[in-house]
């Protein structure tokens, strides 16, 4: 038996490719995904499918036409001192030592984060340094969490080490711990037990009703409707996201959006849109991946490790000594 956190099973649904569906209509989501009309404009064509894995492997119906899909090896996150690498897992046992340790690193500093807009090269070359210090200066969780180093020791000797060498802005320090720069971050692991709280179907209807009436204010024409579409590309550039919107329209992708419309608009204004879009989308995702999981009684333990593993998920090197020592003593 195999056991899946949260961040795994959502891994999961990431590498899982659907054979011979080029694209989802709206009665196709209505037959095959969810019943309603309106919940099917809040997503592009990627989502709906990943909607439609993940409801297919909850229910077991037709995996056949389900295919592992290549996944680009996980980046490199700048925006943490500790590198973030590494296979991603799944248990052999839900009392796993390593599931409980979540997930603990440092942020890298504001001053440091924002060279990743304005000038790429400087930016790694900072980062690559800062993790070098704290192995140096054995600046460790372990350390900070014992009350050995804090925020206001970590940021005293970061303004005296990089500012002045690489022309960047000091952290303020604050007079009180409150307003002190927070190095550390933990998030607790999520989803280890099996789902045993309730699901409440009406109150999940009336949810999604209210995300729809959300977006109906949001999306208030057909061209916002439209646009809501490329929300994707509220990361990239200014330029790029002109050029992808001007040839979307000279393809005749995009519909009823003009480029008039989105100049006078402001493209900034249209990633506020774009950002209060994805916001209404994450909880209608949320909320039927719920649904989904109640409808076919999911719990961490729903696939076996020859699936998981015909997905490229490994296993915990961990948990799996562990079993090996009970099952030597057992045998004693």
């Amino acid at each position: 038996m195999a056991f899946l956190t949260e961040y795994s099973y959502r891994q999961l649904i990431e590498r899982v490719e659907i054979k011979d569906i080029d694209r989802i209509d709206q009665q196709f989501f209505k037959t095959n995904i969810f019943d309603n009309d309106y919940l099917y404009y809040f997503f592009n064509q990627l989502e709906l499918k990943k909607l439609l894995a993940e409801k297919m492997l909850l229910s077991g119906e037709n995996r056949d036409v389900l295919v592992y899909q290549e996944v680009p090896e996980r980046e490199d996150n700048l925006n943490f001192v500790l590198s973030i690498e590494g296979n991603v897992k799944y248990h052999k046992d839900y009392t796993c030592e390593a599931l409980s340790r979540g997930f603990k690193n440092f942020f890298m500093p504001e001053p440091v984060v924002r060279l990743e807009e304005t000038d790429k090269e400087k930016h790694k070359k900072i980062v690559s340094e800062i993790r070098n210090w704290f192995k140096l200066k054995n600046y460790t969780v372990e350390r900070y969490e014992k009350g050995e180093i804090n925020d206001h020791i970590l940021t005293t000797d970061f303004n005296a080490t990089f500012p002045e060498k690489f022309e960047i802005d000091k952290i303020l320090i604050s007079q009180s711990d409150k307003g002190q720069f927070k190095w550390y971050i933990e998030k607790k692991t999520k989803g280890i037990k099996h789902t045993e709280k309730s699901f409440d179907y009406d109150s999940f209807l009336d949810k999604i009703i209210e995300l729809i009436k959300g977006r109906d204010y949001l999306c208030n024409s057909k061209t916002m409707q439209n646009l809501s579409k490329y929300d994707f590309l509220i990361h990239r550039d200014n330029q790029s996201i002109v050029e992808f919107i001007d040839e979307s329209i000279q393809n005749g992708y995009l519909k009823e959006v003009s480029p008039e419309f989105v100049k006078n608009y402001g493209i900034e204004r249209l990633k506020g849109f774009w950002q209060a879009h994805l916001n209404l989308k994450k909880q209608a995702m949320r909320l039927l991946s719920e649904y989904f999981k109640w409808t076919y009684n999911y719990s961490t333990s729903t696939f076996n490790e020859i699936f998981l593993e015909d997905y490229n998920l490994k296993p915990c090197r961990l948990c799996y000594e562990m079993k090996e020592i009970e099952e030597l003593l057992m045998n004693k």
